[in-house]
């Protein structure tokens, strides 16, 4: 049989079409086609985006590549980072060139922070912390993103010294691999989740202050905090924080079924939320498995859940969802019953803050990260 040629060009565009798993098996086809993929620009053309967040075993990406109706392959596991045990809780801190930030609390709270590729599965342990030193047992709070260049990344933590003395935070420098001088913040307010949002060099943490939520938002060039008020009648509603299009973006539950999407159109400008979205899904006054949202995916898609896992891609242009049951899920009430609480006060499920992460794939090792 004749040895056929196929040009550089003809095979990018194939390859650039296959999933991540697949194309690293066909590193080992010849050494030719181990140059073409392992190109840093034919991986950055590709762009392959996926949407991370940490619901099953611990890990699960939807792949925004393909169809959500191709229920089996919309939905990928993410093998577990080798340092992830039984009993360590794993929540999503943040992404840069393909490299995911994973912090892994254990019940004690002492807690490591590592960088994981969830193509490769390479991992390296940043941090190794002990549980923070107030007798108040709270988890760390996290935020990751960089200054003015990408060049400058920076981790920061927020730990509870205690109810009335307020909060400790200090940052991370990842090329000097220390962390800066602690300085303290008085406490006036709880934070909505584990982790922030970053944009645009800020980053945004949930918080409330009895009686309504807020936003603090952090310079990180400068290392300036700001509080940004929510859109007036939001304060006392349950939200969801998360970015689109490069805005900062909430989806507020007005009751059991109706939901509404907020843009905030100008960077730390509270007078420049808009309303973008209202839409209404789940059934009427079933409290007990209503459907809270996860994360926004790409082009007006949001990622829904309950407390039976169940997940839903609702499309809110078309005012319709697909129901997603391509991985089993009913194996994970342990963690399902760390997800969603039961308020006797509200007699409702509330549902704990689960950071989702958009990536692109890559080949960049964790090692790398620090010198990128």
């Amino acid at each position: 049989m004749a040895n056929v040629h196929i040009g550089d060009d003809v095979l990018r565009n194939i390859l650039a079409r296959l999933p991540g798993k697949p194309l690293l098996r066909f590193r080992c086809a010849s050494k030719h086609w181990n140059r073409v993929i392992s190109d840093p620009y034919f991986m950055k053309s590709r762009s392959r985006r996926m949407v991370l967040f940490p619901l099953l075993k611990p890990l699960v990406a939807i792949d925004e590549n393909v169809p959500v109706k191709d229920k089996t392959h919309s939905m990928v596991r993410i093998p577990s980072p080798p340092q992830h045990q039984e009993g360590l809780e794993i929540s999503i801190v943040g992404t840069f060139n393909g490299i995911v930030l994973l912090a892994l609390t254990h019940k004690s709270f002492s807690c490591q922070l590592i960088l994981y590729n969830p193509l490769t599965c390479a991992s390296n342990v940043l941090v190794v912390m002990d549980p923070p030193s107030s007798e108040c047992k709270f988890s760390y709070v996290f935020g990751f993103g960089h200054g003015e260049t990408m060049h400058d990344l920076k981790i920061v933590r927020f730990e509870l010294i205690a109810p009335i003395l307020g909060f400790k935070w200090d940052v991370f420098d990842l090329k000097t691999s220390s962390w800066s001088t602690p300085q303290y913040m008085k406490r006036g307010f709880w934070f909505w989740g584990d982790v922030g949002v970053f944009l645009n060099g800020f980053l945004y943490w949930v918080i409330y202050e009895y009686p309504c939520f807020e936003i603090l938002a952090l310079n990180v060039k400068e290392m300036v905090f700001s509080r940004i008020k929510l859109p007036n009648g939001l304060e006392h509603t349950w939200l969801l924080l998360e970015s689109t299009g490069g805005c900062l973006c909430v989806i507020t539950i007005i009751d059991t079924t109706r939901f509404d999407m907020w843009l905030m159109k100008e960077e730390c400008d509270e007078n420049s939320w808009t309303k973008v979205h209202s839409f209404t899904f789940g059934l009427k006054d079933d409290c007990c498995c209503k459907f809270l949202p996860v994360c926004i995916l790409g082009n007006t898609k949001i990622l829904l859940t309950n407390c039976s896992i169940q997940l839903v891609i609702y499309d809110t242009s078309k005012g319709s969802g697909i129901m997603l049951n391509g991985l089993e899920t009913f194996d994970h009430f342990e963690r399902i019953s760390r997800i969603f609480k039961f308020s006797n006060v509200h007699k409702t499920f509330y549902f704990k803050d689960i950071r989702s992460i958009e990536y692109v794939e890559s080949l960049v090792s964790p090692l790398d990260i620090c010198f990128i």
